[in-house]
């Protein structure tokens, strides 16, 4: 049984003979007459009796009849909605990312998303990368910007940009004039914050607090209590604004992932937010706040990558 014989019973039913059926879809009226017997012996059992009027359903299509308006109307808004959301997406999309990735990407995708689709519904929060996987896998978010997240059959990872990563401390930090550490040079710092996702920091620097958002750790690396590690997206502000230090660790690189569910339907409102993600990553490259990095990509257990 397919839904062209299921629309020619309906047109039967609905007309109550097979000529005015026939007429009215456009279809030999022998044509329509096999198309039926050929559906009742599918089915095992008459769909019609004959009357003086015409046909009549049989109890039997009286079943069919009510399941196959239902399905066919079914149907008919399945096309309706795809049409629908091939013309202009609509929906909610939520996202979440890190702080520091949030504050740079936020305010434009809003900006576009406004401009572009005015259907669709931002929910933008902050989340580190665990919380932020956890959060797809339950369903509560859609998409999500992570920092070289852990491999899991569970999720889809696509990588958006692997970014330079600083070492920055207070304004006109001696240790920072070079613009440039070694590995050796980090060994020896008096001590860091850490981000609560990670250890980034050689085991030889002592630490003495850890901190979840990149607004409290740079003030904190401001005010001169230690250094920290963010990419230069995260502090191009503050070290224009001569608020920060920073000096590159060429060795090192902060990979940003796109992240997915895998498995989940994923709506046009989605695929679209994700596409436009990828155009602010390149207009902020561009404009110089995010920096890539330019080595030879390596297996990941091997890299340290900064949070």
């Amino acid at each position: 049984m397919d839904l062209r014989q299921l629309r020619y019973f309906i047109g039967v039913a609905e007309r109550g003979g097979f000529g005015a059926a026939a007429s009215a879809l456009n279809i030999a009226q022998s044509a329509l007459s096999r198309h039926i017997k050929e559906l009742e012996r599918e089915l095992g059992g008459a769909l019609f009796t004959r009357t003086a009027r015409g046909v009549a359903v049989t109890e039997s299509g009286k079943v069919l009849l009510e399941r196959g308006r239902w399905l066919l109307g079914l149907v008919d808004d399945i096309k309706a909605e795809v049409r629908t959301e091939n013309r202009e997406p609509s929906g909610t999309v939520r996202l979440g990312a890190p702080s520091s990735v949030a504050e740079i990407f936020y305010p434009p995708l809003a900006r576009l998303i406004a401009a572009r689709f005015p259907r669709v519904q931002l929910e933008l929060g902050e989340a580190l990368t665990e919380l932020a996987c956890d959060r797809l896998l339950r369903g509560q978010l859609d998409l999500a910007i992570v920092t070289a997240p852990q491999p899991n059959d569970h999720l889809c990872y696509e990588t958006l940009v692997e970014e330079q990563v600083f070492l920055i401390g207070p304004p006109d930090d001696p240790k920072l004039k070079r613009g440039r550490m070694t590995v050796n040079d980090l060994k020896h710092l008096s001590r860091a914050m850490l981000p609560l996702s990670r250890t980034p920091f050689p085991p030889e620097v002592p630490s003495f607090v850890r901190v979840e958002s990149s607004t409290p750790m740079k003030r904190i690396v401001a005010s001169g209590l230690g250094y920290a590690l963010l990419p230069y997206s995260g502090i191009y502000q503050e070290v224009d604004a001569g608020q920060l230090s920073a000096a590159l660790l060429p060795w090192m690189s902060a990979e940003r992932v796109l992240a997915l569910p895998r498995g989940r339907p994923i709506s046009r409102a989605t695929q679209e937010t994700r596409t436009l993600l990828k155009e602010i990553c390149g207009d902020l490259i561009r404009d110089g706040i995010i920096r890539t990095s330019q080595r030879k990509r390596v297996i990941r257990q091997q890299r340290t990558s900064a949070h």
